[in-house]
């Protein structure tokens, strides 16, 4: 709790103050500016999940003729739109002295994205649901901020801040979240009729778009040159311990092979947890026979619970890693769990599963239950409820720590380079991974709980063993950084 409250503050400590890298006016400027990133992260996914929960009944409300697969694409656009232009945007970012104007110009593109997804009514119905695709590109692109926020934060914090710097950053993501779904919640009693100015609508669907608008307008302000001061203390410490003069002193050769290990496993982290996001909607409709509305009420106490869990994993973490190596704390707080909540899953016991039946001879009637389409139902046994809290849990778990540590890993082991175009790449695995971890289900539909969580188990499985065997890949260079502080403390006057 004590760490938790230090990284509130904007009083420097006497331990940091007798280092001599910073004074205390420009301590307090640099953790402002770490402040206004963690905000974009928290704006970011705040209107991913505002626009989330009511895009397919706002879709057919725009355009009735609209079919579930363009839902698919709508989704599919902005992890397209971010993987696309994170590359761009991560090459712009080495290149500038600063990241003040890009975050202005990203910020301002959220802006337009979020108006122009509120004003497609203005549009004719045969063309509106192309303009919230492109409305929903143009939010992916505008989501490359998180390159640069991963990129800037690696360079602002010194070595011994940069977990918690990084847990926050991941804090304030997931707190959006949160929060995101609460707003459409929240102005549903306006109704899809609403109210109209000006010829423009607003009702329940466009205002929470409307007020992502007006909070990304606000943060606009923050990112004026009075707040936003661009710092590079992680170079100046690396200069202080070496005792260099010139920044590209202080780098060492990459490790190619520890950054590609580090980056395919936070790819697999991120697969699976898209996966079980995307798979565990009709895996609560076939296996416990919930209708739609149940289905709907006790997964909006589970989501929320495993963001809530993540939440507080992310608050704890910097203990974790005071009290464990970094590269453990992966290891078997991220990669193992991942591993069990595949296990986990996997059916066992005697219970069938409930068949649906057809209604008037189809099978696309209102039913509960597995479709008799799905013929593994008849003979694979049904999972029970504490297997789908358990894996979940476990698997919040797992993506919370290990999007958080290995983005700490990689960091240290690009050292004081500019890391913009390694954190693109990293963001682009993500999104990659975002497109195709839905396409998962398919196997679900097609050949059952058996397939899917016995290959998860298997590919899982097999990446915690690599990672396990290479972890002493993964730990950063102790002999260097011994050597650079017993240096530090010799250079340092005497008090």
């Amino acid at each position: 709790m004590g760490s938790i409250k230090s990284s509130l503050s904007l009083k420097q400590q006497d331990k940091d103050r007798s280092s001599g890298l910073e004074s205390d006016e420009e301590y307090r400027d640099r953790w402002i500016t770490i402040r206004v990133v963690y905000f974009s992260g928290f704006l970011m996914f705040l209107s991913f999940g505002v626009v989330a929960t009511g895009l397919w009944p706002y879709l057919e409300n725009m355009d009735p003729t609209a079919r579930k697969t363009f839902l698919s694409a709508l989704f599919a656009a902005p992890p397209a739109g971010q993987l696309l232009f994170s590359p761009l945007i991560g090459w712009c970012s080495t290149r500038l002295s600063s990241i003040r104007i890009p975050f202005v110009l990203l910020t301002v593109l959220f802006i337009l994205a979020n108006g122009l997804y509120s004003v497609i009514e203005l549009f004719p119905v045969p063309y509106r649901k192309f303009v919230m695709l492109f409305s929903r590109f143009m939010f992916g692109i505008a989501t490359s901020i998180n390159t640069l926020s991963r990129a800037y934060l690696s360079t602002a914090t010194k070595m011994c801040e940069r977990t918690q710097a990084i847990s926050m950053s991941s804090f304030a993501q997931t707190l959006g979240l949160a929060v995101g779904p609460i707003i459409p919640a929240s102005v549903s009693a306006v109704g899809e009729v609403g109210f109209t100015i000006c010829g423009v609508r607003f009702n329940m669907y466009t205002l929470g778009g409307w007020i992502c608008a007006a909070v990304g307008a606000v943060y606009i302000i923050f990112l004026n040159p009075s707040y936003f001061k661009h710092c590079n203390i992680a170079a100046k410490e690396a200069l202080r311990k070496c005792g260099g003069t010139v920044e590209k002193d202080t780098r060492q050769p990459l490790n190619f092979f520890s950054i590609w290990m580090i980056m395919l496993s936070y790819g697999v982290l991120m697969f699976f947890y898209v996966l079980f996001q995307a798979v565990i909607s009709p895996i609560s409709l076939d296996q416990f026979a919930w209708s739609h509305e149940q289905s709907l009420f006790y997964l909006g106490i589970l989501l929320p619970s495993g963001t809530a869990c993540s939440c507080v994993v992310f608050l704890l973490l910097p203990q974790l890693c005071q009290r464990f190596s970094e590269h453990n704390v992966f290891v078997y707080f991220a990669m193992l769990p991942l591993f069990l909540s595949q296990i986990v899953m996997i059916p066992i016991g005697s219970n069938k599963i409930q068949i649906a039946v057809p209604q008037n001879g189809s099978d696309t009637g209102p039913t509960n239950g597995c479709s008799i389409s799905q013929e593994w139902c008849n003979s694979v046994p049904s999972i029970n409820h504490y297997q789908l809290v358990v894996s979940y849990a476990l698997l919040c778990i797992s993506f919370s720590v290990g999007i958080a540590i290995s983005q700490t890993i990689l960091s240290k082991h690009l050292g004081t380079r500019p890391q913009g175009n390694w954190m693109a790449l990293y963001t682009s695995i993500g999104g990659i991974m975002r497109i195709i971890g839905p396409g998962g289900v398919m196997i679900y539909v097609s050949l059952g709980t058996y397939w899917l969580f016995g290959l998860g188990s298997a590919v899982s499985g097999l990446v915690l063993m690599w990672v396990w065997m290479c972890k002493g890949h993964l730990r950063y260079s102790k002999k260097s950084i011994v050597a650079a502080e017993v240096q530090l403390m010799l250079i340092q006057p005497k008090q």
